[in-house]
């Protein structure tokens, strides 16, 4: 993905799982929000990343779209089968919401540059009158740190969060990421997790996607650290739907083609008919999210699951794929460790259950 360039300022076993809530709260204090979540875009669908193909402050930078499965691994970045790449709105990663890593204060900015087509940047960035970021938001975070967030649609960061109202810059800045007349004195103060915009496709940008990068403020790379979300490796454009998933945990996203799994907002959910193959994965999905079990019911002896979730409230502990005698000492255990049965459900040999403080 062309991007920007130049700068010029336990869950333990398979089927048996356990998790306190107390440890879901905030995993990392250094750790950031990742900047999408999966609640806008289908339950099924995933981000995919990559190492950025520039250097200097940009090293650490990530280029965010986002895919579909269609069938032995691979995943397409536009909506339906055979739509046409060159319309924006075909793109799934086309107006997701745009939210803050980290709190800060907005110190530059543009919100009205027009798109690009997709496959070929808009005339007026070769001539310099629209910066590399294209709509963007820089933000000098509370840590010392400046953040870009690029390429956001036209008019969807808001006039509170950038007074910039101009479709051209005045006057040519060719190359430029941070423009001279994108500059702000006195911005809006961003709290971590706003909404900051939706992504769009302009300035220095191929196609519809979400870039962001740290720097510190002589323009070294930051790596940024995520508290909450999943990876599986995207090598070759190519995982399995029933991938194996490593919590981020306060962590970076691997280097390389990597997939994400971000985290959903924390609300009420139901999804069901999960196979039992995927279930581990949806289950530390929702738990890391900061929800918890209401309904854990299985059908086909185990086979399928289907779930509804609630936000986090106090000590809970939930356990799939057990057996009768399983089940049993399970809730022995755990009531002396203070916990009660919340709700349990079998099919056929097969028990779930819920427990709760």
């Amino acid at each position: 993905m062309k991007s920007l360039h130049v700068f010029t300022r336990s869950l333990a076993v398979t089927r048996s799982l356990i998790v306190a809530s107390a440890a879901l709260v905030s995993v990392a204090a250094s750790a950031s929000d990742f900047p999408l979540r999966a609640d806008d875009i289908n339950l099924n669908y995933r981000y995919t990343t990559d190492t950025h193909w520039s250097g200097d402050a940009q090293a650490e930078a990530l280029d965010i779209i986002a895919r579909r499965h269609i069938g032995s691994g691979k995943w397409d970045h536009l909506k339906t089968n055979g739509a046409d790449n060159k319309v924006n709105s075909n793109h799934i990663v086309y107006g997701a919401k745009i939210r803050a890593m980290d709190a800060g204060t907005v110190v530059g900015c543009w919100r009205n540059a027009p798109e690009n087509t997709p496959g070929s940047n808009h005339a007026k960035v070769a001539e310099g009158y629209i910066g590399y970021a294209g709509n963007h938001l820089w933000v000098l975070q509370d840590d010392g740190n400046y953040a870009l967030y690029a390429h956001a649609q036209p008019g969807s960061i808001s006039t509170d969060l950038c007074p910039h109202n101009a479709t051209y810059l005045p006057a040519k800045e060719q190359g430029a990421v941070w423009t001279m007349a994108g500059i702000v004195s006195g911005g809006a103060r961003i709290a971590k997790g706003q909404v900051l915009g939706l992504v769009g496709n302009n300035g220095n940008s191929s196609g519809p996607h979400l870039h962001v990068h740290v720097q510190t403020g002589s323009g070294d790379p930051i790596k940024m650290k995520f508290d909450h979300g999943q990876t599986t490796p995207f090598t070759d454009y190519t995982a399995s739907v029933n991938a194996t998933w490593t919590l981020l945990n306060g962590k970076s996203i691997p280097a390389g083609k990597m997939m994400v799994w971000a985290p959903h907002s924390v609300a009420y959910w139901t999804v069901n008919n999960i196979p039992d193959e995927r279930m581990q994965a949806w289950f530390n999905h929702f738990a890391d999210s900061g929800v918890m079990p209401s309904v854990y019911a299985c059908t086909d002896n185990g086979q399928i699951y289907n779930t509804s979730w609630v936000p986090t409230s106090g000590a809970w502990v939930a356990h799939h794929g057990m057996s009768l005698t399983t089940f049993n000492k399970k809730s022995t255990d755990l009531a002396s460790l203070g916990f009660t049965r919340y709700g349990w459900w079998y099919c056929g040999s097969v028990y779930t259950g819920i427990w709760r403080k």
